[in-house]
């Protein structure tokens, strides 16, 4: 079993997904490093799922409170707003590529209609984040080989493969999950605090209280309040925030739409409120993101939001 690691600082990195897709890959030769070099204990989570795949190179896996060793030929399966940090072993340079998966959208899609419901397939296959070896799950990590292999190569009906092998890789996903409950029999860290994360990603433009929070959690709104804290290491209207400015500079990126209206739909009611939280998340104005953003990264920006903000 892995052993428990003391709780960590959290950093929220959010990656942009193009309008239709449902897969964004990091490959390539950038990807072949060696990774947290300077590592000082903090963690970070994703807005979509991740998926890794290592093709070489030896260090440790943290996910939550857990500790795993990495090596040749393991993929780690991490769902959204499950904080994690890879670290080579010193002076290791691995390669790992990385799919992430705009999971959620696509099981509503195909699945929408089943009677093994979209909502309990979601639940189910968002619940662990794990890391496995080839030699145990073959079969899953040849899916995510074959994705990777398409997304790289893109050749004809290159996206017709893509949706039959997310298919393939969900069932096989809701397979994994049978072990992952027997192995996982303690509490993750975020565990009691995880509907009220879900639930914020679902319905963030709505008026959303704290108690609402609460209660989903079955918990009082004091003891939410501070276990929020103690897991997010910030305040729930904070990460609230963060999730509204996340989708604001989505829409600025994909939209023509005019400042106001981007405000609305990310849930601000008013457009001062709004530039107020944008650019304390950012660092600058809802417009002059929108004006620079072709010379930034997009999938290298990243949003630190510590409690003492």
């Amino acid at each position: 079993m892995p052993k428990k690691e003391p709780k960590k600082r959290l950093e929220f990195r959010y990656y942009s997904m193009a309008a239709g897709e449902y897969i964004l890959p990091m490959l390539g030769k950038t990807w072949e490093q060696e990774y947290a070099s300077d590592y000082d204990g903090t963690l970070h989570f994703h807005n979509y799922m991740e998926i890794g795949y290592c093709y070489h190179g030896k260090g440790r896996l943290i996910i939550e409170d857990r500790v795993y060793r990495y090596s040749d030929h393991m993929y780690s399966i991490i769902p959204s707003n499950v904080p994690h940090v890879t670290i080579s072993d010193e002076g290791n340079i691995c390669k790992w590529e990385f799919l992430f998966l705009d999971i959620n959208s696509f099981i509503d899609r195909e699945f929408g209609d089943s009677v093994f419901s979209a909502d309990n397939i979601k639940r189910i296959v968002n619940k662990h984040g794990t890391l496995v070896s080839m030699a145990e799950h073959h079969k899953l990590g040849r899916i995510i080989l074959n994705i990777i292999d398409e997304c790289r190569k893109k050749e004809v009906y290159y996206r017709m493969n893509l949706d039959g092998s997310m298919k393939v890789l969900i069932s096989e996903l809701l397979r994994l999950d049978d072990e992952c409950e027997r192995i996982l029999q303690e509490k993750s860290d975020t565990k009691e605090i995880r509907p009220a994360l879900d639930y914020v990603e679902e319905h963030f433009r709505e008026n959303i209280r704290i108690e609402d929070l609460s209660g989903i959690c079955g918990l009082s709104e004091s003891h939410f309040r501070r276990l929020f804290v103690q897991y997010m290491n910030m305040k729930p209207v904070d990460y609230l925030n963060m999730i509204r400015i996340r989708h604001a500079c989505t829409l600025l990126q994909k939209e023509y739409l005019s400042m106001e209206e981007v405000g609305y739909r990310a849930g601000y009611q008013t457009s001062s409120t709004f530039i107020r939280n944008f650019r304390k998340f950012t660092g600058t104005t809802p417009y002059h993101w929108k004006q620079h953003t072709s010379e930034w990264d997009i999938s290298d920006f990243h949003v630190t939001a510590m409690h003492e903000w």
